[in-house]
C-alpha cells in the first residue's frame, strides 16, 4: 500500500512566492520541496550583469535545470562554456561540475532541482517583502550562512568561478 500524498495543489501568481535577495539576485521561490513532498524545488531568479556568478561547484544527489525567461546566462557544464537566452533550457545531471553567471541585465530565469531539498535561498538569503533586484552583492553574513549552507549539504565548492569577468 502507497502512503498518501500530502502535497496540495496550488497556484502562485507572477510575483507571488517567498522572496529573498541572495547571493547578488532575487529569489522568488515558486514550489518548495516542502509543497512538493519532496520531489522538486523551483525558483525564479532575476538579476543583472555579473551580479550572479557561482563558484565552480557539484550537487551530488540533486539535477539541476535552468530556463530562461529574459536575459542571457553563461553556464559552464562538464567542463564546456555554454549560452542560454530566451526559451533555452541548460540541464546538469547531479555529480557533474557546474557554474554560471548572469551574462545581461533584467535577466530572469527558472531553476529547478530534484528531487526538492532545503532551499539554497531560504537559508542563505535575506527576505524581502517586495520583489526587486538587489543593489548589492553578498554581505560577509551572507557568506557566512553560505558556507554553513554548503558544509551541511551535498554541495560540494570544486573551485572559483570559471568565467572571464
Amino acid at each position: 500500500m502507497s502512503e498518501e500524498p500530502t502535497a496540495e495543489p496550488f497556484v502562485k501568481a507572477a510575483d507571488e512566492g517567498d522572496t529573498y535577495h541572495a547571493l547578488g539576485g532575487l529569489a522568488l521561490l515558486k514550489a518548495t520541496a516542502d509543497e512538493t513532498d519532496g520531489s522538486f524545488n523551483l525558483v525564479e531568479r532575476r538579476g543583472d550583469e555579473n551580479r550572479v556568478v557561482t563558484p565552480l561547484h557539484v550537487h551530488r544527489s540533486d539535477d539541476e535545470l535552468w530556463y530562461v525567461l529574459d536575459g542571457e546566462m553563461e553556464l559552464f557544464i562538464d567542463g564546456e562554456l555554454l549560452s542560454a537566452e530566451p526559451g533555452d533550457t541548460a540541464f546538469a545531471p547531479q555529480n557533474v561540475p557546474h557554474a554560471l553567471r548572469i551574462a545581461a541585465d533584467g535577466t530572469r530565469y527558472l531553476v529547478l532541482r530534484t528531487p526538492g531539498n532545503k532551499s539554497l535561498f531560504g537559508a542563505v538569503g535575506t527576505s524581502v517583502d517586495e520583489v526587486t533586484i538587489p543593489t548589492d552583492g553578498p554581505d560577509d553574513a551572507e557568506r557566512d550562512r553560505l558556507d554553513t549552507f554548503v558544509e551541511n549539504s551535498d554541495v560540494e565548492i570544486l573551485g572559483p568561478p570559471p568565467f572571464d569577468l
